[in-house]
């Protein structure tokens, strides 16, 4: 061995995810892709970045101490990542979705798929992939898959080098960036005037990105943003997607009080859309003043929706659901985060507000018992492991506040005894 060597540490393997991401990158680079006006993916690029990313991998690997951290991704500015499990078993669903539509001859075979990198969020799995070449995104929830057109050419707003080919129920926003151009921020604004802005995050490789917007499909506009910049340009309507598909289907009850409750209310929600709404069984509702609050649950998954008046616009209402992102093993006891009713950014009559309290508990408790620390409790039912009550409205909303909740089962065996935070 070299004496110039020795101050090195022992080689070390590239972690998993680095080597799934450097070869999804020279596979990506390395295909023939169509050229168009807006479009152009170049092999040499690929390697330069291929290269780059080698080098950054292997200094991290060279300069870490063997029981340190595991080295960087090769992208770190854009933190893009590749989960190979993910985007294998999302392939697999979108590619029994393309045969089952009897639309093979509209895509490149199933091994000319090659995922670049995957975007997960609270049960919606997005993997940006190239098929022989082309940029296409494969969508899957619990129960649906969705597949962008491979053959479609990106929608482009005038004087802009973004490009849509994509924007599902669930609002995911996916596109292309042309090389060379700064990427702007997306900026989705929905019919009540609620909006949200976000960084667009390309691939350095083939400009893909993906925007999870949870904004509703038929009542959100897009537009991109140039800060410091004034105004926006509004982004047409991407190509359709060439499969759409509830290929694990799951019912929940829409026919009870509740059910429509939670069905109406998920369904008119315009901001923080519920992928696999309609699998959601309904639980607890509270009904006060104008307000209604449901919940409902889907295996592990729990969403509070909410009515309220839009004060801003006259006779009409306003739905938002708050979906919980506690992960895939949430604790079984946790509060429900949900907003003021008629609060002040609502516009709403002074003392009119109604605060709900929600909480998810284990699913054998019949029964709660909440005491709020005012000298009173409330006994609530616990429907499916779902509790809500109004909070007192005496009661002062301090954001570090905690309420004492004990739950029992049918026999009466307490299952839950403990505190869990107001709001």
């Amino acid at each position: 061995m070299s004496d110039d060597l020795r101050g090195l540490p022992p080689r070390r393997e590239l972690p998993d995810d680095v080597r799934d991401r450097l070869r999804a990158e020279v596979r990506a680079g390395i295909g023939k892709p169509r050229r168009t006006k807006h479009l152009w993916y170049a092999a040499a690029a690929a390697v330069v970045v291929l290269a780059a990313g080698a080098v950054v991998a292997t200094q991290a690997v060279r300069q870490q101490p063997v029981a340190g951290p595991p080295p960087p991704a090769p992208d770190p500015g854009n933190r893009l990542t590749l989960d190979a499990k993910v985007a294998t078993s999302s392939l697999d669903r979108c590619w029994a979705a393309v045969k089952g539509a009897g639309k093979e001859d509209r895509v490149p075979p199933r091994e000319e798929w090659v995922p670049l990198f995957t975007e997960v969020l609270a049960g919606d799995s997005v993997v940006a992939v190239t098929a022989a070449g082309k940029p296409m995104f494969c969508e899957t929830t619990a129960t649906t898959v969705t597949l962008s057109d491979p053959g479609a050419t990106p929608a482009y707003a005038p004087g802009t080098r973004v490009g849509l080919l994509l924007h599902s129920p669930t609002g995911v926003v996916a596109g292309v960036v042309d090389a060379g151009s700064a990427p702007p921020f997306l900026d989705s604004r929905t019919e009540s005037g609620d909006n949200m802005s976000q960084s667009i995050r390309p691939s350095t490789v083939t400009g893909q990105f993906v925007a999870m917007t949870r904004a509703a499909l038929w009542t959100t506009t897009l537009s991109l943003e140039n800060p410091p910049a004034p105004g926006g340009t509004v982004l047409p309507t991407p190509p359709p997607w060439l499969v759409m598909v509830v290929d694990r289907p799951v019912t929940a009850d829409r026919t009870s009080p509740a059910g429509r409750a939670l069905g109406e209310c998920l369904a008119a929600a315009e901001m923080e859309v519920v992928p696999d709404a309609a699998a959601y069984a309904p639980g607890p509702v509270l009904e006060a003043d104008g307000y209604r609050v449901v919940l409902g649950r889907h295996d592990e998954r729990v969403v509070v929706c909410a009515t309220q008046p839009d004060r801003k616009r006259p006779g009409k209402t306003k739905s938002t659901s708050y979906l919980d992102f506690t992960g895939p093993q949430p604790p079984p006891a946790r509060t429900l985060i949900v907003d003021t009713l008629g609060g002040t950014e609502s516009e709403a009559e002074q003392g009119k507000a109604r605060r709900p309290f929600t909480a998810a508990l284990p699913t054998t408790a019949t029964k709660a018992t909440i005491d709020f620390g005012i000298g009173t409790s409330v006994e609530a039912d616990v429907v499916d492991g779902m509790v809500a009550t109004w909070v007192p409205q005496n009661i002062h909303l301090d954001p570090l506040a905690k309420v004492h909740v004990r739950a029992r089962d049918a026999q009466g065996k307490v299952v839950y005894d403990g505190s869990l935070m107001l709001m």
